[in-house]
């Protein structure tokens, strides 16, 4: 397991716990619970990548190798997760099957009833129901046909007045068309960090997938988007973040976790 891996180097090298707690700016009990397995004590899975990562680089023990010990130690809880999951998705086919069989009998019993009530008679012969004739209603004397189709002077005849559909009307001048930036390849936005004390980070750019980043004091970094960054900021008390050329300020204290999204609709 990754916790066995790093506490073997760990004593080798004759480190204490919480003089690495302090360095990497890292809960002395996130660590203390990688070291034990106790995984059910630890933060979110993106977090404890982060952690793993900065405390193998520290301990010079390549950082992906421990994190793929780790994903295989949490491995057989996926699992499990996936097997309840498929459990549930073939109840609910069972019931979508009850409902069909239900709605299939309903149709077939609506058929039987039509048919029951609107077969023919055991005469053989249909029964329609006498229509009436009212031909010699609708006809009129002369006269009257005279006065339908001519109305009295006395009585108001509203016209309308054609419309003109050969005129057109002068077109409006279309507005200058914007040049769109993001299919030109220009980027909006810069993001600037500035690192002033030992700090991982996981960055998003455009939705794109997560780039993790551990950054030292004294070290800078410049990124670019189209769009938006997210960020995850394991230390937020020991970066400065300018982003478009505005600096961010104060964003928390020394050890915090922070969770950013640039650019944020308060800017």
């Amino acid at each position: 397991m990754v916790g066995d891996i790093l506490r073997k180097r760990r004593e080798e090298l004759g480190y204490d716990l919480r003089e690495i707690s302090g360095i990497l700016k890292i809960r002395y009990d996130y660590l203390k619970a990688i070291e034990d397995a106790t995984l059910d004590h630890l933060p979110e899975e993106v977090y404890v990548k982060g952690y793993i990562r900065a405390y193998a680089e520290h301990l010079k023990i390549d950082p992906e190798s421990a994190i793929n010990a780790y994903v295989q130690q949490i491995s057989p809880s996926q699992s499990e997760d996936k097997e309840v999951r498929e459990n549930i998705k073939l109840q609910k086919k069972k019931i979508n099957s009850r409902y069909a069989f239900i709605s299939i009998a309903i149709v077939l019993f609506a058929i039987m009833l039509s048919y029951i009530f609107f077969s023919p008679s055991p005469g053989g012969k249909n029964v329609s129901p006498p229509v009436k004739d009212i031909s010699k209603e609708l006809s009129l004397p002369p006269s009257e046909n005279k006065k339908a189709i001519h109305p009295d002077e006395n009585e108001r005849v509203l016209t309308t007045t054609p419309i003109e559909l050969n005129k057109t009307t002068p077109s409006l001048p279309s507005e200058p068309k914007k040049q769109d930036l993001s299919e030109a390849g220009n980027f909006l936005h810069i993001l600037e960090i500035h690192a002033t004390d030992t700090t991982w980070l996981s960055v998003v750019i455009d939705k794109t997938y997560p780039k993790e980043i551990l950054m030292k004091p004294g070290e800078s970094l410049k990124l670019q988007a189209k769009n938006a960054f997210s960020l995850i900021i394991g230390n937020a008390g020991g970066i400065r973040l300018l982003f478009d050329k505005k600096e961010m300020g104060t964003l928390g204290e020394k050890g915090q976790v922070i969770k950013m999204n640039l650019p944020d609709s308060r800017i």
